[in-house]
């Protein structure tokens, strides 16, 4: 029998089980490690509860960091971090409302616990009955009643209620720019950093659903209707507020809005000391209060991810914050020494800062996600190492491996596999759900990622970026009524989305020179390079077509590429180049500039490896079009044919390369290939159209061929939608 010290308030174990507690309202099995309120049992992590257990026999001592490591650890090397979690879920979980109630820390010294007796319960002393005292008892009870309800009707008062969210798995939280105190600048970067760390936190709940950051910064300045950015987001809540920093404090005030009715749901105002933990305990005290206001109840996943405090350094805080403003003034800034140099510094500072370090993985791998660059491999792996260390079983370990799988191992299959627990335990991670969707893509399942893009854009409804990635998905799949619904029903617009919008009403009309007056027109709106070229083509206007080709910055462009390929999605030539090529090809000339010519084959023999295969599939496309334009059809054909070939298939490269393929095919004439291609292009997820593809000027040499004839009779016989046999891979 453990003996303990007796004190006022202390806790004794039960006579028959040294290993369970009874205090407060708990009940706690040490030995099963399970935790119960009389309603709810909590089965603790191993470590959480010899730290409860640990805490209970040692009341009211002053404990350091060191006598817990060595009692609750077995004296095993283990961070601080691991230490400060656990705290903190005991502390969510026994007192969220005052987080020193059970477990109060002692500056520089450690930590003491003290536990209140379980209350005792005594029988009910039976009262004569007072009967006359009835009905004066039943007055003094009904008065205040009466009072209050003569207030509200007589003052017109009504309480703030938010209504039921119906048809919806969780309410939609909007969480806008945070205002700021102009004069000091600080007041300014941890506004920012508020925000971006409330997206995050608010991203691990099950309960709520919260907009990305992109869509609420066109409402950071000016007067705010709330009910109208609710309806612009589909919001159901908003959060908004404003920081001010003065004299090494903070000080925040933030209000909860409801989107529909523009009532206040709850406001409440903070003065702390400047600290990363008090900041992310304002935040964990704001997601709360947005799941009370909301009528949300939060898991215990939910409760454990709001308790833990991602770093309580302060510089490291800093530095993670000014590579996100870094990210976020541009996403192409992930490629900049400044953004990396931002991030190295926050986990040199705090080794434990596991956000940091997967955002610091993620970067790593996708800059050598082309194969060129192999030092940013090995830096992934040893971050990754280092990740996996100080958060094993971690949703920031998940991501970071799926990024790492993905980027650097390219396994499209088992990366899926990892992000898909992630999002898990980090249901509405915006770059956790972009990263699934990047690998559905890969893994050829359009249906998944076309849900997975939908998603995305609720999450992220002002995002134009979203809506063409979601139409371009639907263009791939042949879904093209689907694609002319979510083109009518935008609430954004973009270049991309509006070209979009003209295609899709060409495949109504069938009007090449109507296809290129309306393309003129929506060039003369966008300033976009090569704008209209493709419609120039399509009308065989060739001589417009070079017009329209955009000449300044391909120099530039190139230097650019040969530094650094870092995504399938750029081109390994420059697209003006292309475009430049394919025009004199299709004019029949040899005004082709030799130089230009040259350039483009050293870049296609610079990206070449040892194996003589290319990094990205893309390039064999272009080396057939280079060999095609001198003359080598054998060695077109070949080129196209080991772009087939390859083992294991990259879907997103296959789909967005398989019409270029056929257009070379089809101008070294070779018939065969040629309409195996655009069938192949019509089962599969590509962008061959079959309203557009075989009409186009690359296969005009082949329009008296009777195999190209028959084909085409079967596309003009049956209607699109039907001659399609894809299905998910």
């Amino acid at each position: 029998m453990v003996t303990i010290r007796q004190e006022e308030g202390s806790i004794t174990p039960q006579p028959d089980n040294q290993d369970r507690f009874v205090f407060g309202r708990w009940r706690f099995d040490a030995d099963a490690g399970d935790l119960s309120d009389g309603e709810t049992t909590t089965r603790l992590e191993h470590q959480v509860a010899k730290l409860l257990h640990h805490f209970l026999i040692n009341q009211n001592i002053v404990m350091s960091r060191d006598e817990l490591m060595a009692a609750v650890w077995d004296n095993r090397i283990v961070s601080d971090d691991a230490i400060n979690r656990c705290i903190s879920i005991l502390r969510q979980i026994l007192s969220p409302e005052d987080k020193s109630a059970y477990i109060e820390t002692v500056v520089r010294r450690g930590y003491v616990a003290h536990f209140p007796p379980a209350p005792v319960t005594e029988p009910p002393v039976a009262k004569p009955v007072q009967r006359r005292r009835f009905p004066i008892l039943i007055a003094a009870a009904i008065l205040p009643i009466v009072a209050t309800v003569l207030f509200v009707v007589l003052a017109g008062y009504s309480t703030p209620e938010i209504q039921e969210f119906e048809g919806k798995d969780a309410p939609m939280v909007a969480v806008l720019p945070f205002s700021f105190d102009s004069h000091t600048g600080d007041s300014e970067f941890f506004a920012d950093g508020m925000q971006n760390d409330l997206l995050t936190q608010l991203a691990k709940l099950q309960s709520l659903r919260v907009i990305s950051n992109t869509s609420v910064q066109e409402y950071r300045a000016g007067a705010r209707n709330l009910r109208e950015i609710g309806e612009d987001l589909g919001a159901d809540v908003i959060l908004e507020g404003s920081v001010q920093i003065a004299a090494k404090r903070i000080h925040i005030n933030a209000q909860l809005i409801n989107a529909r009715s523009d009532q206040h749901l709850w406001a409440e105002t903070y003065d702390r000391e400047l600290t990363p933990a008090n900041i992310f305990e304002v935040q964990e005290e704001i997601a709360l209060a947005i799941s009370e206001a909301t009528h949300t109840t939060l898991t215990q996943q939910d409760s454990q991810q709001l308790a833990l405090i991602p770093t309580e350094n302060m510089a490291a805080y800093r530095a993670y914050h000014r590579a996100m403003q870094i990210r976020d003034l541009d996403v192409f800034n992930v490629d900049t020494p400044e953004y990396l140099a931002a991030l190295e510094e926050a986990v040199e500072l705090d080794p434990t800062f596991t956000r940091a370090w997967a955002e610091l993985v993620t970067t790593l791998a996708y800059l050598d996600f082309s194969g060129l660059e192999p030092e940013m491999t090995v830096r992934a792996e040893e971050s990754l190492a280092q990740l996996q260390a100080v958060a094993p079983g971690s949703a920031d370990l998940l991501f970071g491996q799926a990024a790492y799988v993905y980027y650097s191992l390219r396994d499209f299959d088992r990366a899926h596999k990892l992000i898909s627990r992630a999002i898990t335990m980090i249901p509405n991670d915006f770059a956790a759900m972009r990263l699934k969707s990047w690998i559905e893509r890969r893994q050829g399942d359009y249906d998944a990622f076309i849900e997975t893009r939908r998603e995305l854009r609720r999450l992220d409804p002002r995002n134009p970026s979203l809506t063409y990635d979601l139409l371009d998905g639907l263009l791939m799949a042949h879904r093209y009524d689907e694609a002319w619904t979510e083109v009518e029903t935008s609430p954004v617009e973009s270049f991309s989305i509006e070209a979009i919008r003209r295609l899709l009403q060409f495949r109504e009309h069938r009007s090449f020179p109507q296809l290129q007056e309306s393309m003129q027109q929506l060039c003369e709106v966008y300033a976009e390079p090569d704008c209209g070229w493709d419609a120039f083509i399509t009308n065989r206007n060739y001589s417009a077509a070079l017009d329209s080709l955009d000449q300044s910055g391909v120099e530039i462009n190139n230097e650019i590429n040969n530094l650094l390929i870092t995504d399938t999605d750029d081109l390994l030539v420059a697209e003006t180049d292309q475009h430049l090529a394919y025009t004199h090809w299709l004019m029949g000339d040899d005004q082709f500039p030799m130089q230009k010519m040259e350039e483009m084959q050293d870049r296609v023999e610079y990206l070449k490896s040892d194996s003589n295969d290319f990094a990205l599939s893309d390039t064999y496309i272009v080396a057939a079009m280079l060999a095609g334009m001198r003359g080598n059809v054998n060695e077109a054909e070949e080129w196209i044919e080991r772009w087939e070939r390859q083992d294991p298939i990259d879907w997103s490269e296959r789909v967005t390369s398989r019409h270029k393929a056929c257009r070379v095919l089809g101008m070294i004439e070779a018939t065969h290939a040629t309409v195996k291609c655009i069938r192949d292009g019509l089962k599969e997820p590509s962008l061959v159209m079959p309203f557009l593809e075989p009409y186009l000027p690359y296969y005009d040499s082949l329009r008296d061929k009777p195999e190209f004839i028959e084909m085409l009779a079967e596309i003009e016989e049956n209607p699109e939608s039907e001659s399609v046999t894809w299905r998910s891979k």
